[in-house]
């Protein structure tokens, strides 16, 4: 294995990809984006946060790429996100429930490469094979036990990645929309509905169904 740090690593393998992307994708340099928190959570972070690629038409140039060494992007104290900042509110939401400080929390994109939507990720096949190869690496190096993903694309990758098994379906107090829980050696996966358009995390209607599905997660 190479013995560079595996921040070093991550950089170097995103940047290089990125720049190929460019040259064969022409017009899809959107930046690129893979931690939203401190680099140090590589460092044997006890929960995983995986969404599946960095949204928005344009780069922040005071936003992080390989991380956000202020902090939780999640927190509007660090990045104020507009109109996305609902995702940032449920995000935080989840992490109070869990007892964990944002900037703890190995938060990222399984996928860094930014689009506007995932319908629109150019090469979206091949992007997120790269984005398999990049996780399959953090996750068994940094050793979560617990693994949150969000959207129907991030949770069926990252489930894949873990190895989950037993995994059940749980109701999220919003109509048919469904969480996913099982287990992985080592530790807990759960797949939630993407919080940016299911406000779950805060809506009172959902509580009793998040205690459930959050039961016993210590």
């Amino acid at each position: 294995m190479n013995a560079a740090p595996l921040s070093e690593r991550l950089e170097s393998l995103i940047q290089e990809a990125y720049d190929a992307r460019r040259r064969r994708y022409r017009g899809s340099a959107l930046g690129w984006r893979l931690l939203y928190g401190p680099r140090r959570a590589l460092s044997g972070a006890q929960v995983a946060f995986v969404g599946l690629n960095p949204g928005g038409q344009s780069v922040d140039p005071a936003h992080g790429t390989l991380s956000t060494e202020a902090g939780s992007a999640y927190c509007k104290a660090v990045e104020d996100w507009g109109p996305s900042s609902t995702l940032q509110d449920q995000v935080i939401a989840l992490f109070r429930r869990l007892d964990v400080a944002p900037e703890d929390v190995i938060a990222g994109n399984l996928v860094p490469f930014r689009s506007a939507s995932e319908d629109t990720l150019t090469g979206a096949s091949e992007a997120i094979a790269f984005g398999r190869t990049l996780w399959k690496e953090i996750l068994a190096e940094v050793r979560p036990r617990l693994v949150v993903s969000i959207g129907r694309t991030a949770n069926r990758e990252v489930s894949g990645l873990l190895l989950v098994r037993d995994a059940q379906t749980y109701p999220t107090g919003w109509g048919a929309h469904t969480a996913s829980r099982g287990r992985f050696p080592g530790g807990t996966w759960i797949g939630l509905p993407h919080l940016s358009r299911f406000g779950i995390m805060t809506r009172r209607k959902s509580e009793a169904a998040m205690d459930a599905l959050f039961k016993d997660i210590d």
